[in-house]
This record gives structure tokens, C-alpha cells and sequence, in this order.
């Protein structure tokens, strides 16, 4: 009697097992009883393209931030890349890419690679402001995380 209890409790636990394995797997309908609704949802978040860089493109111009040696820099934005054009005392080169990988997260917000003064690329955010300003903050410490910009 306890050799059949064993394997039934054996038999009850593999089929467990089977089960929710089977329930956790994305492509499986049981993920979730609403899959059409989490395709859309995921398809949705995965559709950035309705907002684009146009905002972004030109000229801008560094006037504020906590590294005054940058102020007077010139940036030209083509396309997802922002070049140095003017470095003025900055220490970079022109022709340097200052921003590059730029992808609009909404109509106001961005998120790039900054290029810091050690030449090293840091993870940074821009807020385009209605009033033509690029705040831009990188995700780092130190002179320069802390920028301020407007069109040329």
C-alpha cells in the first residue's frame, strides 16, 4: 500500500512539475489567458518608431551646465549622431561624436551615449523642452553630467 501511495505522490509531483514548466514558457498559451492582449501590449512597447529624432536635428550650442569649460561647444545632430563641429576649450576634437545611439523614448525624451572627457561613452538622457532648450544629464558623476543647450 505505501509502494502505491509513493509512486502516485511521485506520478501527482512529476505531472506538477510538467505543468508549470509548460505554463511558464512565453510561447505557450497558458502563459496567459489573455496572450492576444500581451502580444499587443508587448508589440506596442516594442514600437518606438512613432516617435523619431526629427526634434534632435541641427545645430546646438552649450550654454549652462557644471563644467564651464564647455560652454560655447557646438554640436550637429544628423540622423541618431551629434558631432563636434566647434570645441572651443572643451578638450575634444572637432569631429568628435559627442552623442551617439540617440532614440526618442517619447516626443520630449531621449536617451543617448555621451562622450565624456575621458573619451569614454556614458549612458545619458535628453529632455527637449518645449522652448527649444536639450537638458541633457548623464548617468555619471563628476564636471559635465549637468548640461544645457540651445539651438545655434
Amino acid at each position: 500500500m505505501k509502494t502505491i501511495q509513493k509512486f502516485s505522490k511521485s506520478v501527482f509531483l512529476l505531472m506538477f512539475l510538467i505543468l508549470f514548466t509548460a505554463a511558464c514558457t512565453e510561447d505557450n498559451p497558458l502563459f496567459d489567458p489573455y496572450q492576444s492582449n500581451y502580444q499587443n501590449n508587448n508589440n506596442n512597447n516594442n514600437n518606438n518608431n512613432n516617435y523619431n529624432l526629427d526634434g534632435l536635428q541641427g545645430s546646438w550650442i552649450r550654454v549652462g551646465g557644471n563644467n564651464p569649460n564647455n560652454e560655447g561647444m557646438i554640436v550637429e545632430v544628423t540622423d541618431n549622431e551629434g558631432e563636434i563641429i566647434d570645441a572651443v576649450t572643451s578638450g575634444f576634437q572637432v569631429g568628435d561624436r559627442k552623442w551617439k545611439n540617440i532614440e526618442a523614448t517619447d516626443e520630449e525624451n531621449y536617451t543617448h551615449e555621451e562622450l565624456g572627457s575621458d573619451l569614454n561613452y556614458y549612458f545619458a538622457t535628453m529632455e527637449f523642452g518645449i522652448d527649444d532648450t536639450l537638458r541633457v544629464s548623464v548617468g555619471s558623476s563628476g564636471a559635465g553630467n549637468i548640461q544645457k543647450w540651445v539651438r545655434e
